[in-house]
């Protein structure tokens, strides 16, 4: 993994060895169209852009993905609107799939194939209370 990027700079990491990365989702089943939908970006969904979205048009086409389960379980608890479970994906080097550390230390942008990521899903977590 690279370091953090310095200030106006996104450095953005191609998956050379597997990364698990952890996505906030609003249903468990893998065949269910939202969960597909969890996996689709908000420009993917049609979503205006918000935040650092509206001044990097690159972060409106990637997902917001925790490297630590429990920062994306608080922020699940945070925002249950979100989802109340986890996918746990794992960002392997033949999907083609690349990332950037953004926000937080700890919070990555991920920018995937929805498909491609949906078969990188390891296992669907729920968040506790």
């Amino acid at each position: 993994m690279s370091s953090r990027a310095s200030a106006g700079q996104l450095i953005v990491n191609t998956a050379y060895e597997p990364v698990l990365a952890y996505r906030i989702v609003k249903d468990v089943h893998r065949g269910d169209s939202a969960m597909l939908d969890s996996l689709r970006s908000n420009y993917e969904r049609g979503a205006r852009p918000r935040g650092i979205e509206a001044k990097l048009a690159l972060i409106h086409f990637g997902l917001s993905m925790y490297l630590a389960r429990e920062m994306a379980a608080a922020t699940a608890r945070r925002w249950p609107r979100l989802g109340r479970h986890l996918a746990e994906v794992e960002l392997v080097p033949s999907n083609g799939s690349c990332w950037a550390h953004t926000g937080q230390p700890g919070h990555i942008t991920v920018w995937g194939r929805p498909l491609q990521l949906l078969a990188c899903v390891a296992d669907i977590l729920p968040v506790e209370d």
